[in-house]
């Protein structure tokens, strides 16, 4: 390789050929690896020439053939594509039905369309797909923990057939299950499925399946009362029935605000002003995650036991070995995240009937112009097997200077006049159907459109799958503050910030909505304090006037309110154990590691120190801080929690 530029890329543009050439082999006629590799041809772009030249794919001894397409097979497979095997006489073949992974096209109306944009926005989903399709701009911060797994989930409750991974709880074992339903809690996806060969219902955390999902032929059915008792069922049925009651006394401020979140909490008067509340929670686990967010504001009674785990938790808070900083190489995107970023530039072009620009796609998937240019530029070159095959589509490019295509921003369209009379492909990927119901359910809570709930029915009419999404019901003025935002209005508001214990007056005027992690919050200007904050609903406890806006403010300097992270701030890294992933996952512009050990590396901006203390306090004993200058995030916090109980 040393006589040609790009040392991976060959090894992308081999992977791209493949997985669209596979997708284009008809059942009758699968591809056998001996015809792929004799051939299928790629571009290759030697120092000393200008332009590409066409080689062979896969080149040398048998052995290493042989071990390159298995491995460029099991990269593909890793994207939620099923390739299937398929004998024909004597010859072993090769295709990939494109339902495997692309859902079924979905005609959405204008107005449809136009609440799934904005759904997307508010929930910052779809990052690596469905925002892209319909949003012309960069996804912001947000969002829900990216996989590929969701494809095969998906593809398996369509057409109720079993699945087989890999699952992590006490012990790392292979599962065989019918999947009957997807749910969403706040934070963190479920699969609820049948015990393949029981009658058991269970629920697997989506981030604790460690194998790609794999889709059996078995089918099954499912009458009426076990579909009624996957609907039914929520997280706290892993640790069992039984509720884990909380006893604790706090200040009346935040007893107030508690009882209007929690509308089954009992409160009652003590002496010096003191207020004591019961909150029954499904598990100790939430009462856990409770305690450590309302901190110094609340003094546990009840029971020994989450004490006990709290005292751990936060003894282990930011605590453990790292490697040395400088030994954690973050090499950027890995060849199967580009091999996705391929196809998501494709499908991108797929659904511009007039094309895109390359500043266009370079906006939307925040790439460097001359990355998308280079992409894109080997999708119009492609020409495996001499054009015996065709894609789904042929990427056409046209330049406004041609003299200086180097530096043109070309548009890139796709022609569907292929041997296959394919018509035009759908953009979405089954996960895609997956966020926009999870956005649009999310959206639903704020937004009050019918084109929002007839969007839902297209999608599961098209996945034939219900996704269920459980809806905090602890933001009784999230509709206020909607309003004031439609309406371009003031509010004045009793706020109780962050960890604070009594309730401050604030003037504000809403401008954006977002909802993270099972919260919804407000980008708003605060008058009080002449400057834009950033505040969360359910820490609203009274709205107290409402006027119209009267002047013109500032414009808001944050690219990413929500988390505070981002192109800005300083630099940290974070090692921690698998399962934490989805912790980390949702922050914007992340780069990601995994280390020898099974953990897993990750590389971040943040502009607010106290939100990587109470990210590490989330974490708990699962994650520690390399950077040293972060070395001690969280521990002040941890130790004022601890005092206080």
């Amino acid at each position: 390789m040393g006589a040609s530029r790009g040392g991976n890329d060959q090894s992308r543009e081999r992977l791209v050929a493949l997985v669209l050439l596979l997708q284009s082999a008809p059942k009758s006629e699968p591809l056998s690896q001996e015809v792929i590799v004799r051939e299928l041809m790629v571009d290759e772009y030697p120092v000393s020439a200008k332009g590409p030249r066409k080689v062979r794919a896969y080149e040398g001894n048998e052995a290493a053939i042989r071990q390159k397409f298995e491995r460029d097979k099991a990269r593909i497979r890793d994207l939620g594509f099923h390739i299937d095997t398929v004998t024909i006489g004597d010859t072993v073949g090769y295709r990939i039905d494109p339902a495997s992974g692309y859902a079924p096209p979905i005609n959405f109306s204008d107005a449809e369309e136009r609440v799934v944009q904005m759904a997307l926005r508010f929930c910052g989903f779809g990052k690596s797909g469905a925002f892209s399709v319909f949003n012309e701009g960069p996804a912001s911060d947000g969002g829900v923990k990216f996989t590929n797994d969701y494809t095969p989930m998906l593809r398996a409750l369509h057409q109720r057939r079993a699945l087989r991974f890999d699952y992590h709880s006490s012990a790392n074992r292979a599962r065989a299950v019918e999947p009957l339903v997807i749910d969403f809690f706040g934070d963190a996806t479920y699969l609820v499925a049948r015990v393949k060969g029981t009658d058991e219902i269970k629920g697997y955390r989506v981030d604790r399946i460690t194998s790609m999902p794999v889709v059996l032929n078995d089918t099954f059915q499912v009458d009426e009362a076990t579909a009624q008792l996957a609907k039914a069922w929520r997280p706290a049925f892993s640790k069992g029935p039984a509720p884990v009651d909380v006893v604790f006394t706090t200040n009346q401020n935040y007893a107030t605000l508690l009882l209007s979140q929690f509308p089954d909490a009992v409160a009652a008067s003590k002496k010096g002003g003191k207020v004591e509340v019961s909150i029954s929670f499904d598990n100790l686990n939430a009462a856990r995650d409770f305690i450590l967010e309302a901190a110094e504001r609340v003094r546990l009674q009840w029971p020994k036991a989450l004490r006990t785990e709290l005292v751990d938790w936060l003894g282990r808070v930011n605590r453990g070995k790292v490697p040395a900083l400088e030994s954690l190489k973050f090499a950027g995107t890995s060849t199967n995240d580009v091999l996705g970023q391929t196809l998501q530039l494709l499908h991108a072009v797929y659904v511009a009937p007039d094309g895109l620009r390359i500043s266009d796609l370079a906006r939307r998937f925040e790439l460097d112009r001359d990355q998308v240019r280079y992409i894109m530029d080997r999708l119009v070159s492609f020409e495996p097997m001499g054009g015996h095959y065709g894609f789904p589509a042929h990427v056409v490019k046209e330049c406004d200077d041609w003299d200086n295509e180097e530096s043109d921003d070309s548009t890139y369209f796709a022609s569907f006049s292929d041997a296959h009379g394919s018509t035009s492909p759908s953009p979405l990927l089954w996960r895609d159907l997956f966020e926009l119901n999870i956005a649009l359910r999310e959206a639903s809570r704020v937004y009050s459109d019918p084109a929002v709930q007839s969007a839902i029915d297209k999608i599961e009419a098209a996945a034939a799958a219900f996704v269920q999404v459980e809806s905090p019901s602890n933001e009784p003025f999230i509709g206020h503050v909607q309003s004031a935002v439609a309406e371009h209005a003031q509010i004045k508001i009793a706020y109780t910030p962050g960890t604070a214990q009594e309730a401050s007056i604030r003037l504000i005027e809403p401008r954006e909505m977002k909802a993270l992690n099972g919260h919804t919050y407000a980008r708003a200007y605060c008058t009080t304090r002449q400057a834009w904050r950033t505040f969360r609903v359910d820490r609203i406890s009274a709205i107290l006037a409402k006027s119209p806006v009267t002047e013109e403010r500032a414009p808001d300097g944050a690219t990413n309110w929500l988390t505070q992270v981002g192109d800005e701030g300083v630099e940290v890294v974070v090692v921690m154990e698998a399962p934490l992933r989805w912790l980390f996952e949702p922050l914007p512009g992340a780069q990601w590691l995994a280390l020898e050990d099974g953990r897993h590396a990750v590389k971040f901006r943040v502009g607010d120190e106290s939100f990587l203390d109470h990210l590490m306090l989330r974490a708990g004993g699962g994650a520690v801080v390399a950077s040293p200058q972060y070395a001690k995030a969280g521990h002040e916090l941890a130790a004022r929690i601890a005092e206080w109980l």
